[in-house]
């Protein structure tokens, strides 16, 4: 077996592996969560003028938002810093939890070409030189350039989703849009750790099969709602 080939089957159930396999769960979570409330959103009138479910959907939609606003910060929650140890009291299967245990690894590029694409999308055109303090500057600007509408979610969870702060409306979130942005990002994350160190692996596309959404939406045909639409404008 050649060095690439034991570099990446030792990769395999790593902490590496086993933490952007847990990312791809709160990533999956999160996928949900946004279909069920844009399909709801997107269809409002609909269900009020047919008038069947309407308090159920307004509560599942609410409910939604709740679980938007905890997987974004699951997703982009930061790893606390080692001790004198050099051990992390809580690992996290975030975006910085990934990041933090690949620094340690001393990881082997395998495809530096995957991350150079992964900066250029994500860095305003500018290329990286294929390594990983690359995608670290670039997930340091990412988290940067959406500085605010992180803080408002880490308020929300904290005000909000974990307690009951008096005089707090969860009104002020971030749009539909930008939770979108903060899911492409993670989903994209996600799949660079597999293209670019542990290529014998084929990760999962979380928007490839949206069967909840679809479930919803025959649900909605079965309750007789016209002119369904998929997205919100």
């Amino acid at each position: 077996m050649n060095k690439v080939g034991i570099v990446m089957n030792d990769l395999l159930n790593s902490t590496i592996d086993n933490k952007n396999i847990g990312l791809l769960k709160n990533l999956w979570e999160l996928r949900q969560a946004l279909d069920v409330y844009e399909l709801i959103s997107a269809n409002a009138k609909g269900i009020n003028e047919r008038g069947i479910g309407r308090n159920f959907f307004g509560f599942l939609r609410a409910s939604c938002l709740h679980l938007i606003t905890l997987y974004i910060c699951k997703v982009f929650e930061a790893e606390e810093k080692p001790d004198k140890q050099g051990k992390v009291k809580h690992e996290l299967s975030s975006i910085d939890g990934v990041l933090k245990s690949s620094a340690t690894a001393n990881l082997n590029v395998l495809d530096p070409k995957e991350i150079n694409g992964f900066v250029r999308q994500y860095s305003h055109g500018q290329c990286g030189d294929g390594t990983l303090s690359a995608i670290s500057l670039t997930v340091r600007d990412f988290k940067a350039r959406y500085k605010k509408e992180l803080k408002r979610f880490q308020e929300a969870r904290d005000k909000w989703g974990a307690h009951s702060e008096f005089g707090f409306s969860p009104e002020d979130l971030p749009s539909y849009d930008i939770m979108e942005r903060l899911f492409d990002f993670g989903h994209d994350f996600y799949r660079l750790v597999y293209h670019a160190f542990i290529t014998c692996v084929v990760p999962c596309d979380l928007n490839a099969d949206r069967k909840v959404k679809a479930s919803l939406k025959k649900v909605f045909e079965e309750l007789g709602i016209k002119e369904i639409r998929t997205e919100m404008k």
